[in-house]
């Protein structure tokens, strides 16, 4: 059975909270795209392939404690094959010890149950925030 969007979203927010990184990676194709439009200096702004998006992702629990995710709300778009997803989490930043509350408007576009294009829409603001304006220490 192929997952739908609901379900890619729902584990990806819940494998974010379990903080294994292990299991949100195995909802990505091989060949994926992770693009983030308004990464500040420093962050990429487009990682190509699943093992490099694991080299990206695997520390970000020892650096950022998520501890709640809004439900994703889900606009699906009838003929492009991607969904707009909305959502937002609560956590801290283990280094500095402050808040890291970020909105998320996400164009995923997934085939046969994978994420094969994941264009991520976070305020880079709220990081800069967060991090206490050392960026250094997420990348």
């Amino acid at each position: 059975m192929t997952r739908t969007i609901t379900d890619v979203m729902e584990q990806f927010l819940q494998s974010m909270l379990e903080k294994d990184m292990e299991k949100w990676i195995q909802l990505w194709d091989q060949n994926a795209v992770f693009e983030h439009p308004y990464a500040p200096p420093g962050f990429p702004e487009k990682i190509e392939g699943k093992s490099a998006i694991y080299d990206y992702i695997k520390d970000f629990p020892k650096k950022i404690d998520i501890v709640r995710f809004t439900a994703p709300a889900i606009h699906q778009t009838a003929k492009s094959g991607y969904s707009a997803v909305e959502f937002e989490c609560e956590g801290t930043v283990c280094e500095t010890g402050l808040p890291y509350n970020q909105q998320y408007i996400s164009l995923v576009n997934i085939n046969e149950g994978k994420i094969v294009h994941y264009k991520d829409y976070w305020n880079p603001l709220t990081v800069i925030e967060s991090f206490g304006g050392r960026l250094h220490t997420f990348l």
